[in-house]
This record gives C-alpha cells, structure tokens and sequence, in this order.
C-alpha cells in the first residue's frame, strides 16, 4: 500500500505559499493540503498552479475556509463558500475538498449538509469530505488530558453535556462524533478533534470504515494539533492499524505552528521530516 501524505498549509501558517511548497517538496511530502484563508494567494488558481508546476507538487485536497475566515471577494454564507471552493478545487485539479460539520448556531448549513449535500456531490466530479470537529471545549496542558477519556465509550459517560444549553454545553459542534458524522457519505477523520472527547482514533475509524476518504493527523495533550509524538494518542498504533485495514485514502500532517518547539526553518524540516518518517515507516 502507497498512501499519498500531505503537509496541511495550516501547518505553517505564517509562512508564505512559496515557501511552504518548497519546504513540503524539499522533505518529500507527496502533495500540499491548501487551507483556503483571508490571503488572496490561497483562492487563486493561477497562482495554485504555478507553485505546482515551480515545485512539482500537486495540490490533491483544498480545505474550504474556516466559518469565521473571510477569504477576499469570496461569499460570506457557507452554502456559498462551499460551492465556491469546488469550483477552485476543479481549476486546479485537487479531487477532494473539506468541509467542517457546521457551529451550533449555523442551522441553515447544517440542514443544507443534511439534506442537500448528497445532490450537490451529483453535480461535480471532487469529492466532499465532512471533517468532525472538537468534541468539547476544555483546558489545556495536563489537566486537559485528565478530563479526556481513551476510547469511544467513555463519551457516553460524559452525556450530561448534551443536557446543558448550547452556549453552555462545550461541545459546539453538534453531528461531530463519529455517530454523528456517520449520516455524511463521505468522511474526513481528524484525530486531534476525536481526542478532545476521549475518542480513540481506532474506534472511530472501525465504526465508520470506508466513509473516510481523508485523514489530518496529530498529537493532543488538552492542547490541540500538537506533533505526532507530542500527544497521548498513539499514532504509530493507529497507522499500522491502518495499514491493515488497506486504507487505500490520503493522509496529512496539520499541527498548529504555534506549538512547534522553535520556527527556525532548519529545524521545522527535521521536525517535520521525523513526522513524515513515520507516518511512512508505520504505513509500510
């Protein structure tokens, strides 16, 4: 099995595009996962192309822009912006697109996933992928890890949470967890936001099988998006379980800069390159 792994742009966000691909290409990432943001370089598909081309690295998935990113000129309403980031993904030639499962207070973009999103996907060849997002909002560092559990049921554990009001209850994104997410056909697995409820990766993946298309990974310690190593998921588990499994989809790294240990360059690559290593060595 030959996975195609990708380094998210998010990763290093405050980079430009131009050195984010030369980085990815310089590590050897198979590929770039564009986060569509308030740059203007993000949504512009000659630009996309000409890194491609500059770099020879092709751009298999665009993630649609966060709810609360505004890229320029672009739809403010998320139908819109959803529909608006296929027709980027088709110029530059990236099969999938993400989408987040919608904030609690988007009803309208929760009944148009709901309901309309299997006709949409009729009309267009890039696969829509529903990416579940945190399942609670907690504290970081340690005391993060004691408040979550390690496996799928111990969520159920924690059900008082769907009692409370939602601009109390911290789990903000209502559909997230697996159950939830499973009513979308095709799935994008995020394994930092099943850990924020205490969800092993595994079980998550054996539950909804071959819906997930797309896989970000990193580490969580309460803090989110952390290295591959960094966290208390057991990554090489989950990827060698994979590799059983013949999951056939791509995988990405995306890990929030802010948590990297420096941003010098030089040591970026050898971080990241240790992360692609493994990714590799378990997958083989």
């Amino acid at each position: 099995m030959s996975n195609t792994i990708l380094l998210s742009s998010g990763s290093l966000r405050n980079y430009g595009l131009n050195r984010i691909f030369e980085i990815a290409a310089g590590i050897g990432f198979d590929g770039i996962e564009i986060i569509v943001d308030e740059t203007a370089d993000s949504a512009d598909p000659d630009y996309l192309r000409r890194m491609m081309k500059e770099h020879a690295l092709p751009i298999p998935v665009l993630h649609a822009p966060f709810a609360f990113i505004d890229p320029p000129g672009w739809e403010k309403d998320e139908v819109g912006r959803v529909k608006r980031s296929v027709r980027l993904a088709e110029e530059i030639g990236a099969s999938l697109v993400v989408l987040h499962v919608p904030f609690f207070t988007d009803r309208s973009f929760r009944s148009w996933l709901e309901e309309e999103l299997a006709s949409f996907q009729a009309t267009t060849e890039v696969i829509l992928g529903v990416e579940n997002m945190p399942q609670a909002r907690k504290p970081g560092g340690k005391l993060g890890v004691l408040l979550n559990g390690p496996s799928i049921l111990e969520v159920k554990r924690k059900g008082i949470w769907g009692l409370l009001p939602a601009f109390i209850n911290p789990a903000c994104f209502p559909a997230s967890d697996p159950d939830g997410i499973s009513r979308f056909h095709r799935v994008v697995l995020d394994t930092t936001h099943l850990a924020t409820g205490g969800l092993d990766p595994v079980d998550a993946f054996e539950l909804l099988g071959e819906k997930v298309v797309h896989i970000h990974l990193s580490n969580f310690d309460g803090r989110e998006h952390l290295l591959l190593t960094e966290g208390e998921i057991d990554i090489p588990r989950f990827l060698r379980f994979l590799k059983k499994r013949g999951y056939q989809g791509t995988l990405c790294l995306e890990v929030m800069p802010e948590y990297l240990p420096t941003a010098g360059e030089k040591n970026i690559r050898r971080l990241f390159a240790e992360s692609l290593n493994l990714i590799r060595d378990n997958l083989s």
